[in-house]
């Protein structure tokens, strides 16, 4: 027999585009942002003299001048320690709490739900300005001033709306159908949440716990008039070296880098978790 052969042809694939000018514009924008930080990371190694030229000094010799008189002279280590405690506890304590206040949102149907949400989100909305003597008159009353106890309680209350409004979105993409069958197995609604649905929203609490992270850490003028020597955080203690007439470039600029540092660490641990968080809620299931 007559054999037969058969020649599929592909079909043509159209070349793969460069677009050269996004990359360009990226690059632009990366510069635009890094650069004035970059020069400020390399103010805080200079010495006195290389920081105050009227010329920037764009070649010196590094110095740890400036960290030794912040770290040994002044005790900042005692500020980034409150940074840490309070903003750790009130990120815990805020995601955890928010997180089943928006899974009862997402999950639980009950008269004046989506007025609930909505005042919850009211909440974030107020600028700090407007309590904040409300709130010193009563942190004065109930003795919570200058106390890192004090500081978390604020900064959870403050946290809470949004962690609600993020994580309620998040919780009603995931379907009920995989709790409602870890319940038929015999689990009860904490089992099935915690065997089932907290896997799954574990990189959209971490995106939210890195926001809030960040919040909390920056957190200016709470920290400023409600405390003053025991639980001064690190915002205000470097607000301390950026004013009055004879400002120390390079204390100011290792000040920064104090500051920024375990921020940007923090975030770069966790990268993979914060865009994973980010784009889990593009996915409709």
């Amino acid at each position: 027999m007559r054999k037969l052969s058969y020649s599929i042809e592909s079909p043509a694939v159209p070349p793969r585009q460069r677009n050269w000018w996004v990359y360009l514009l990226l690059a632009v924008v990366c510069a635009l942002n890094v650069l004035p930080y970059l020069w400020v990371v390399l103010t805080g190694f200079m010495d006195g003299a290389s920081a105050s030229a009227p010329t920037p000094q764009w070649l010196f010799t590094p110095s740890l001048e400036a960290f030794q008189f912040l770290i040994v002279d002044k005790g900042i280590l005692k500020n980034f320690f409150n940074s840490v405690i309070v903003s750790f506890s009130s990120t815990f304590l805020s995601v955890t709490i928010g997180m089943f206040c928006a899974y009862a949102l997402a999950r639980y149907e009950f008269v004046g739900r989506d007025d609930v949400s909505f005042w919850v989100l009211t909440n974030r909305m107020m600028p700090p300005v407007a309590v904040l003597i409300p709130i010193f008159v009563i942190f004065q009353t109930v003795g919570l001033l200058d106390s890192l106890i004090g500081l978390i309680i604020l900064y959870t209350a403050m946290q809470l709306p949004f962690v609600v409004w993020m994580l309620t979105g998040y919780f009603r993409d995931i379907p009920r159908r995989y709790e409602e069958s870890a319940m038929v197995d015999g689990d009860t609604w904490f089992a099935a949440f915690r065997k089932v649905t907290l896997p799954v929203m574990m990189p959209s609490i971490t995106a939210t716990a890195i926001f809030v992270m960040i919040l909390s850490w920056n957190e200016f003028a709470f920290a400023t008039f409600l405390t003053s020597n025991n639980a001064k955080t690190m915002p205000p203690a470097v607000m301390a070296y950026s004013i009055g007439a004879d400002i120390r470039w390079n204390v100011l600029g290792a000040a920064v880098v104090l500051i920024t540092a375990p921020i940007i660490l923090f975030v770069l641990l966790l990268q993979r978790q914060f865009i994973s968080g980010l784009s889990q809620g593009v996915i409709r299931k």
